[in-house]
């Protein structure tokens, strides 16, 4: 459950995100998103649950993430997403498709989110060109997001996987516990664990 700050934060993100669109899109949009803060550590979606939302992250760090069943005694954690400031987080397949989503969304910091719902998101697109267009560049810059993990995953030196994440996410260091990151890259806590202590000592 989300709790409330005193007053909502000013739209900084999104608001310059949606400085292509016509002031009478941009008011109609405003007026349908929802504020919400989340502390640190909140569950806005579980497994089963249908995502009815777009998180638009004004401050803070959400993540998706999944359990794989290969031993039943331990399932695996896979972070599927990381999104931070400017970001959108949803459960792609679930709001999509309106099917039970099989991830958790989970904040990772204190969080300041805009909430649009699936029922306003497509009101939006079906009244506005060009919300409509603003929805097909976010499209396209959400595939090339998924493509660009997909490739640091191909890579199969955990070394260069771990070097080419901080060059890509520099905004991300040092707001990731090692776990969630071994996680996202597809690692052991302790080949993280080894290579930081190689980095530090100079002996990559």
């Amino acid at each position: 459950m989300s709790a409330s700050p005193p007053s909502p934060a000013p739209k900084n993100h999104l608001s310059e995100q949606m400085k292509p669109l016509s002031e009478a899109t941009q008011k109609a949009v405003f007026q349908v998103l929802q504020y919400q803060f989340y502390p640190k550590g909140s569950i806005v979606l579980t497994p089963g649950k249908i995502g009815e939302c777009l998180y638009f992250v004004e401050k803070g760090l959400m993540r998706s993430y999944y359990f794989e069943e290969e031993d039943e005694r331990e399932p695996r954690e896979i972070t599927a997403w990381i999104v931070a400031e400017g970001g959108v987080a949803m459960a792609t397949e679930s709001f999509y498709r309106q099917i039970p989503s099989a991830e958790y969304l989970e904040v990772l910091e204190d969080s300041t989110v805009f909430t649009l719902s699936r029922e306003d998101f497509l009101e939006l697109q079906r009244r506005y060109a060009d919300f409509a267009r603003f929805v097909l560049q976010f499209t396209e810059q959400y595939l090339l997001i998924y493509d660009a993990r997909t490739q640091l995953l191909r890579m199969r030196s955990p070394l260069n996987r771990y070097l080419a994440f901080d060059r890509q996410y520099p905004f991300l260091r040092g707001r990731l516990s090692q776990s969630i990151l071994a996680s996202y890259l597809n690692m052991s806590y302790y080949q993280i664990s080894r290579i930081r202590t190689q980095i530090a000592r100079g002996t990559r």
